[in-house]
């Protein structure tokens, strides 16, 4: 019989500052909660840590209680987005130091801020919301932001897109430890992709798309649905003969006509 090893427990701290923005921090810590309940080989231990520790307000004005970012031994930092914070030099030598002891080093939304504040990011592949990609390149020309991708990983260094993508980037960090089914599991308990069809341009761009017309409204409806499959060519006659009511109600409905029948 082989020896059974104990399983390590990975300590995951999330830095937060007050004005950061709850969904990136409840989103990667209901992903990891799930984890742990999912699997045995998936023993987290979260903390919620700032720099001076206490009560913390996000953008809601809700407080957290954190603890004090001091000699913590962590197994993955995670920084969390939110209002723009300033760092001092005190506080640029303290996220240094922890980082330097972590096996990972991430970011949500624009917590890649605060990493390039650091000079973490320096060298290295880095993403961020799209909305504020070109400001993280201009401040920080030293980092090498890319906008379009939901999450990046570069060495030990994870930065992930805006607000939802820390779910995204949670469920990458959960199968770097344990394993695809893990994930994958987690993700039909969160309800949400495990592999999320495109990049941030979907967002930034398609949205912007908003036509009056049904018929229009449905085709693009179904393309950000399935932005990665491939689509049988159909003819226009096996249109009409498949949903033929359909066509000519949507036909009356692009007309300005009412159909009534006869």
């Amino acid at each position: 019989m082989f020896p059974r090893f104990p399983v390590v427990t990975k300590k995951i701290g999330f830095l937060v500052y007050d004005g950061f923005q709850m969904l990136d921090l409840s989103g990667p810590m209901c992903a990891f909660e799930m984890a742990e309940r999912s699997s045995p080989s998936a023993p987290y231990r979260m903390q919620v840590i700032s720099m001076q520790g206490g009560s913390v307000r996000n953008t809601l004005g809700m407080a957290i209680d954190t603890v004090r970012l001091r000699r913590l031994s962590l197994d993955t930092l995670i920084v969390v987005g939110g209002e723009r914070w300033s760092l001092g030099q005190y506080e640029v030598v303290a996220i240094q130091h922890v980082a330097a002891r972590v096996r990972r080093l991430a970011s949500v939304c624009t917590g890649a801020f605060v990493l390039a504040q650091c000079k973490l990011l320096d060298g290295r592949r880095a993403t961020t919301h799209w909305r504020f990609a070109g400001e993280l390149q201009r401040d920080y020309p030293a980092v090498r932001v890319e906008s379009n991708p939901i999450y990046i990983t570069d060495g030990n260094v994870w930065t992930s897109a805006g607000i939802t993508a820390g779910i995204d980037l949670a469920l990458a960090l959960i199968e770097d430890d344990c394993g695809t089914s893990v994930a994958r599991e987690v993700s039909q308990e969160l309800v949400v992709y495990y592999r999320r069809p495109g990049g941030q341009s979907q967002f930034s761009a398609m949205l912007e798309l908003a036509p009056e017309s049904d018929r229009i409204r449905l085709v693009l409806s179904y393309a950000r649905e399935h932005l990665g499959a491939v689509i049988r060519r159909t003819s226009r006659e096996d249109c009409l003969l498949e949903r033929p009511s359909v066509w000519t109600s949507l036909q009356g409905r692009n007309r300005g006509d009412t159909c009534k029948g006869n």
